[in-house]
């Protein structure tokens, strides 16, 4: 079901779909009427494609949003800003965040290779997520004698827990594991 909700190629392919088969049936309609009938329920399956794709917020894109809000965060180096996407019972998160923060400064942070899983039957609900973040960063003040002033490339994979709050939002919680020493 959450193709449906997820995807607007699914409902442009339906469209298409309807469009070909009304173009079919209108060819074996002696007085025509069925092309304007096929159009508008052509129109009608992808306006409804857009409605739920725009108007039903699945996990799939509050998570995403959530990454997306982090890495717009990580950019500005806002510490405030990154901590207000983790969970303030996660401490040692919120320490790792710091620490790093305080000597790294990324310019840029994308995510691809979203794959997660959702428990909605705990409470609150969590969610496992795996992804890799393709980022650019440089040290913000020498660290003995260790700095970089030009940006680097560095693909890390991520695999942490999230927790769903009541305003439906998701939080990074302690379980948060990163592997930074992957090849490009």
């Amino acid at each position: 079901m959450s193709i449906f909700l997820d995807s607007l190629w699914v409902w442009l392919f339906l469209s298409v779909l309807v469009a070909f088969v009304g173009y079919i049936v209108y060819q074996y309609d002696p007085r025509g009427r069925t092309l304007v009938i096929a159009a508008g329920v052509t129109l009608l399956v992808f306006g409804a494609g857009l409605v739920l794709y725009y108007g039903v917020d699945t996990d799939r894109k509050s998570i995403s949003r959530m990454l997306n809000g982090l890495a717009s965060e990580l950019e500005k180096d806002d510490l405030e800003g990154v901590l207000r996407y983790i969970s303030p019972k996660a401490s040692g998160t919120r320490g790792v965040a710091r620490l790093y923060m305080g000597q790294y400064h990324l310019t840029n942070a994308k995510f691809r290779n979203l794959k997660f899983e959702v428990n909605q039957l705990i409470s609150p609900p969590l969610a496992k997520v795996s992804f890799l973040a393709v980022v650019y960063w440089k040290t913000k003040q020498p660290q003995e004698g260790f700095s970089i002033d030009t940006p680097q490339f560095q693909t890390v994979r991520f695999d942490i827990e999230l927790e769903k709050t009541n305003d439906r939002s998701w939080l990074v919680t302690d379980k948060c594991d990163f592997d930074y020493r992957l090849q490009p």
